[in-house]
């Protein structure tokens, strides 16, 4: 029997919507910008920096900066006297949030490769939403009113969902294989939902 819902979604595809409806349709807690709000509370960090270094890796030459140099943008010094955090940290305790979460069982959890994390668990189902471009970029107008380029915007986040993934848990996260499920979000919030709260309860 699931307990626990993953969702990976491509940028704009109504993931994040699907989920917190799926959520409220079994009367489980949802699980998305909450792991920021932990995160940052965990890491004693600013949330709005902990958003800007959420589900995205670090890169080399941050690597090489974080050996010599703290308070770049990438790394959050905090208060006089605190651990830096940077966004390796970030990582880990986003992690630790999402084990914690499954072990209390009856959630969704969006994004931050839930579904690599947490692969090996069986109770856990594993969803991935995708959509057609025209309709990712209908969201993504109403989400970013003033961007110019919003394919551009669009490839970006993907690719650093992608990267993030295979970086830290050597995982591709677009492999169809590693989900129970792949859903086209043009069914609709409410189907994909309903079909997804469907099976949960026949499992």
């Amino acid at each position: 029997m699931f307990n626990v819902l993953t969702i990976a979604r491509e940028y704009g595809s109504g993931g994040s919507d699907i989920g917190r409806k799926v959520a409220e349709i079994l009367g489980w807690e949802c699980i998305d910008k909450q792991i920021i709000e932990q995160v940052a509370a965990m890491g004693k960090v600013d949330p709005a920096w902990a958003a800007k270094a959420d589900e995205r890796a670090i890169q080399w030459w941050e690597r090489v900066l974080k050996s010599f140099r703290q308070g770049t943008p990438e790394t959050y010094a905090g208060d006089e006297g605190s651990v830096a955090v940077d966004r390796d940290m970030v990582q880990l305790l986003t992690e630790r949030v999402i084990h914690e979460a499954a072990k209390v069982g009856n959630c969704v959890i969006i994004g931050r490769s839930a579904q690599c994390i947490l692969r090996h668990q069986p109770k856990v189902l594993r969803m991935l939403v995708y959509g057609p471009l025209k309709e990712k970029l209908v969201r993504m107008k109403e989400r970013h009113p003033g961007e110019k380029n919003l394919e551009a915007l669009l490839r970006r986040k993907d690719s650093e969902r992608l990267h993030y993934a295979r970086y830290y848990y050597d995982c591709d996260s677009a492999d169809p294989r590693l989900y129970h499920i792949t859903i086209n979000s043009t069914l609709g919030i409410d189907n994909c939902a309903g079909i997804m709260a469907g099976i949960i309860r026949g499992s």
